[in-house]
């Protein structure tokens, strides 16, 4: 098991790779770019050079780039599909640049077209994104479903990924708990992750996940929304991000902390508590 947090490039690479050891991670995710624009980062390149020295003296590895919240492969709008598209094989170049494993990116809403009409967007500027690069692994986010979103259910990431199959060896799934919660999966206790983990199995494969969004959920099961709260102080409880920890298929994998903006100082204890989750009872990981 690597835990490790999503952290902002704000004040630059340097400093966001500073605070990544200086919090315990052992993974990090960061933004290609703005989270809520359009605008490519542009890197340094000595930003870079010690971005990627740093994480390499603290061993911190992989590096997750998740793509801007703007980004709609299924959008219907041929503008903001396009945008879409340009955005995602833009991301996968700056994985190559930075040493990233992974580019994570949400599937997006079909707006009301339909879900099959949203798949076939999807699947189309994934194709032409993967076909104009080389290295990174996409991984497709799960979402809660609301707005008609795609992903929220294990059969339609199945689907999509069923159709990709030129492709498919450079495409992986990235599970976040609070999407899974909100979607109506139950995390909160062994048997419920034993038996949605063989859910995502069966139609998907243990295979593909690459990597865990550890968030704990502020809404109901079900809600289909999205509203995080650090593991053990929300719906989903503690008991059931044990449970994910300690599962006998998921001792490799990363889980990555997607915290509210906090201090670097009340980051550490937390990445330390979910580290020992699958060594210890009680408590909770506080902010």
């Amino acid at each position: 098991m690597r835990v490790g947090l999503h952290l902002s490039i704000g004040k630059g690479l340097r400093k966001t790779a500073q605070t990544a050891a200086y919090t315990g991670c052992q993974v990090i995710q960061i933004f290609s770019g703005n989270p809520m624009g359009w605008k490519p980062s542009h890197p340094d390149p000595a930003d870079v050079e010690a971005f990627r020295s740093t994480l390499l003296q603290n061993d911190i590895s992989p590096v997750y780039l998740h793509i801007p919240y703007l980004v709609n492969l299924a959008a219907p709008d041929p503008v903001v599909w396009a945008k879409s598209r340009e955005t995602l094989s833009t991301a996968l170049a700056l994985a190559e640049t930075l040493g990233a494993s992974y580019v994570v990116t949400h599937l997006g809403s079909h707006v009301g077209t339909g879900l099959e009409a949203g798949v076939d967007r999807v699947a189309e500027a994934l194709s032409e994104a993967l076909a104009a690069s080389a290295g990174p692994i996409v991984l497709l986010e799960n979402s809660p479903g609301s707005r008609n979103e795609l992903g929220s259910y294990f059969e339609e990431i199945g689907e999509l990924l069923g159709r990709l199959d030129p492709v498919r060896a450079r495409l992986g799934v990235c599970l976040d708990t609070a999407h899974l919660w909100g979607a109506g999966y139950d995390l909160s206790s062994f048997q419920g992750v034993e038996e949605t983990l063989a859910q995502f199995h069966r139609l998907v494969g243990l295979e593909r996940l690459h990597g865990i969004h550890a968030n704990d959920s502020a809404v109901a099961r079900g809600s289909r929304w999205d509203l995080h709260a650090a593991p053990g102080e929300g719906q989903i409880g503690i008991e059931g991000f044990r449970a994910l920890v300690r599962h006998r298929l998921l001792q490799d994998m990363s889980y990555i902390l997607e915290l509210p903006r906090v201090h670097d100082e009340e980051c550490v204890p937390v990445v330390s508590q979910f580290k020992a989750l699958d060594r210890v009872q009680g408590g909770g990981c506080r902010v």
